[in-house]
This record gives structure tokens, sequence and C-alpha cells, in this order.
């Protein structure tokens, strides 16, 4: 798994340097940021770090769903700060 997420940011480092592999993220790079925003306990560094990877992982997402749950989650954090 953390192969995969390394992987996944790797792609992203690439995407920004000039690569050409768009960073497209799979259901299991979404869990496992998941998890990770899970188990962040009390470090308020750490969560935010954590929601970071896992916003972003959503929004790179090929799957609608996950777009979607982003976008959602995100207005809410707007209504409810």
């Amino acid at each position: 798994m953390d192969a995969k997420i390394s992987k996944f940011f790797d792609s992203v480092g690439s995407f920004f340097s000039g690569g050409d592999q768009i960073p497209w993220c799979d259901r299991d790079i979404i869990v496992g940021c998941e998890r990770e925003v899970a188990e962040a306990g009390d470090s308020d560094e750490r969560k935010t770090d954590s929601i970071m990877r896992l916003s972003w992982a959503l929004v790179h997402s090929r799957q609608p769903e996950d777009v979607q749950h982003r976008h959602s989650w995100r207005l809410r954090k707007l209504e409810n700060p």
C-alpha cells in the first residue's frame, strides 16, 4: 500500500516538473489516505497533511463519486468551519 501511495506522489511530482503522466489515483490510494486521516490522532499538523493528501486523491480519482464526495465534503467544511 505504501508503495502505491509513494508511486502516486512521485507521479504528482513528475506532473508538476514537466512530466506528461497525469496523477490519477485508484480506490486503494483513497482508502489508504482515509485510514491515514483516521489514524492522525491529535497532531494538527499530521491531520492537516493527511486531509490534504485525501483531498488531492479524491479530486484526482477517475471515479465521479469520489470527486463528488470531495466537493460535498468541502462544502460542509465551508458551511461549518
